[in-house]
């Protein structure tokens, strides 16, 4: 194990001088991937580790983390190429988790969710303005009552614990796995408490970027012959971060069968008067 994944059992992996002399302040943009992992195990880990860094984002937001071997290359990948990754303390224990790895930027963790490693947040410093940068993994939709119960509680908890750590620069991203009200196709396996957590997200003054960027827009992020093609992986912007230029889904490597998710590709310009 190496020194620097090491310090990940304590929540976060530093940057150390050298890759903090790397970094550019004169960064004016957020180039951010949010991608679903699938749990990849060693042998998707470094074709995944590899597509990631090819998109030169320098904002990364990992969700179906699972902290295995293929979990540990991904992370320990990440750090040698430069990035600061960050996850939530008793990551290791957990099933899933959601990791937040940024390179070029000054980063520091906010403290930690007391719930649950599925969602991970870390403060971002760019042209004199701190944005606050939230990962999330929500438990999926088993079309079950006990899933039910399951999503119902984590949301209620997260949009507690958003509330307290909230600020206008503020970007929650991944995979929320909930549906936006309105969706095509209309999809009944989801529930009253899904939609009502998508609007409270979007009641914290949250704009979802890609609805923002693509009015009209039909993408889905994921996609299932039994319960219906679904857009599930969602970035959800404050207005005080910037201005957002590109807002996408990439289907690159799920059609390369590196997960099951495509990922969201989304660029703000940033504002340094703010």
């Amino acid at each position: 194990m190496t020194e620097g994944l090491q310090g990940m059992l304590f929540g976060a992996i530093s940057a150390g001088p050298d890759n903090a002399a790397d970094a550019d302040p004169a960064q004016s943009e957020l180039r951010i991937c949010a991608l679903n992992v699938h749990s990849a195990g060693p042998g998707r880990a470094q074709p995944l580790l590899e597509w990631t860094l090819a998109t030169g984002c320098n904002v990364l937001i990992l969700s179906e983390m699972h902290p295995g071997d293929g979990g540990r290359l991904m992370l320990t990948g990440l750090e040698a190429e430069g990035f600061y990754v960050t996850c939530t303390t008793g990551w290791r224990a957990s099933r899933h988790m959601a990791v937040v790895a940024t390179r070029g930027l000054d980063a520091c963790p906010v403290d930690p969710a007391p719930f649950d490693p599925r969602v991970v947040a870390v403060d971002l410093v760019a042209e004199d303005q701190s944005i606050r940068v939230v990962g999330v993994y929500a438990p999926t939709n088993g079309m079950t009552a006990d899933s039910s119960l399951r999503r119902r509680a984590f949301q209620g908890q997260f949009l507690d614990y958003l509330a307290a750590i909230r600020r206008p620069a503020l970007c929650v991203a991944g995979d929320l796995n909930v549906i936006e009200p309105g969706h095509q196709p209309p999809l009944p396996g989801f529930e009253e408490h899904d939609y009502a957590f998508y609007t409270r997200l979007a009641g914290l003054g949250l704009r979802d970027a890609y609805r923002s960027h693509n009015p009209e827009g039909g993408d889905h992020s994921w996609f299932s012959a039994q319960f219906g093609s679904q857009r599930l992986d969602h970035a959800m912007i404050g207005s005080a971060v910037g201005t957002i230029r590109q807002c996408r889904y990439d289907h690159a490597p799920r059609e390369q069968k590196l997960t099951d998710h495509a990922a969201l590709l989304l660029t703000v310009s940033l504002d340094a008067s703010r």
